[in-house]
């Protein structure tokens, strides 16, 4: 469940100075190297240049600032995607000084993305020690509770993040999924509520709160109302696979057939992994008495089944 998250650390990142996009740019134009040397790098960076990057940095004759060096690698390789080179340039310039705040935080997005969460709440340990009225860095400790199953230490940790940021959508979002992990559906579904609530306030929001707020009532079988929030989720985010698959589930309840197998249809083209669209599709082919149809749907998802178990 974490990782589909890490959308909401870029977003987070994206506010902190220096870390991505046009920031970055900045941070090269600021650096202790020479103007030649920026350019090079900003025109590598540009181009995805990687092993170029590398290797202006690793040649740059500065070694009082090598430091500054290995950091600025470390935040160009994350936004490159390049998690383990990140980890590792990070490391060696902690071993000269102390890295500053912005980039222990992409530190610690880079463990999550890793799945090292030691690393990453070692990290997030020490940034909310500093800055104890900084949402942010709790969040994700809450995180890495609910992925370890502490969800009673997540919900802590999120009743004081919505406590400081009351209008902290994944806040609210991720207190629902840990109420809802610890069977308290009253709890979660309040939660999800609220997140919902406020991710319409939101410039971009996210498909995710209603999503969860949606499936949770699918599962409470309040179908209408699951229908509605799941709908929602589409507007945000049309490819959203899980979504047309709990509404397919929702319009099945519903007696709404064809319009379920339209989604469950557009689930499985929308996510070439996920099986459990094609099962139900199959099953309601067979309720209807398409047999063709259902032994073609049951195929490819016994197919994608063995997909997923193969090592």
């Amino acid at each position: 469940m974490l990782l589909k998250h890490i959308g909401w650390a870029l977003l987070a990142m994206a506010a902190l100075p220096g870390q991505t996009g046009s920031g970055l740019l900045d941070r090269i134009r600021h650096s202790s190297l020479a103007p030649e040397q920026q350019e090079a790098l900003a025109a590598a960076y540009a181009h995805k240049d990687f092993p170029g990057m590398e290797k202006i940095l690793s040649a740059a004759d500065n070694s009082q600032r090598k430091s500054e060096l290995e950091a600025l690698l470390g935040a160009l390789e994350f936004v490159g995607g390049r998690m383990e080179q990140a980890i590792q340039a990070f490391h060696q310039a902690e071993a000269l000084t102390p890295l500053d705040d912005h980039d222990r935080f992409t530190l610690a997005m880079a463990e999550i993305k890793m799945l090292d969460g030691k690393g990453s709440r070692a990290e997030l340990t020490h940034l909310n020690q500093s800055h104890p009225q900084n949402p942010i860095y709790l969040y994700w400790l809450a995180r890495l509770d609910y992925d370890q199953r502490l969800y009673e230490a997540a919900v802590d940790k999120l009743k004081r993040v919505v406590a400081l940021d009351p209008v902290s959508v994944r806040g609210y979002d991720n207190l629902g999924l840990c109420y809802d992990m610890m069977g308290l559906t009253t709890e979660a579904e309040t939660a999800f509520a609220k997140a919902v609530e406020l991710n319409r306030k939101l410039a971009q929001p996210s498909a995710w709160p209603p999503h969860n707020l949606g499936y949770l009532e699918l599962r409470l079988l309040k179908v209408n109302a699951a229908e509605e929030n799941l709908r929602e989720a589409l507007t945000f985010d049309p490819k959203f696979a899980l979504a047309h698959y709990h509404l397919a589930r929702a319009l099945e309840h519903e007696d709404k057939s064809d319009a379920a197998i339209e989604q469950y249809k557009a689930a499985a083209a929308l996510d070439s992994k996920l099986a459990e669209p094609l099962y139900s599709l199959g099953l309601l082919y067979r309720r209807r008495g398409l047999k063709a149809e259902a032994e073609i749907a049951l195929a490819e998802y016994k197919k994608r089944r063995a997909l997923a178990v193969s090592p």
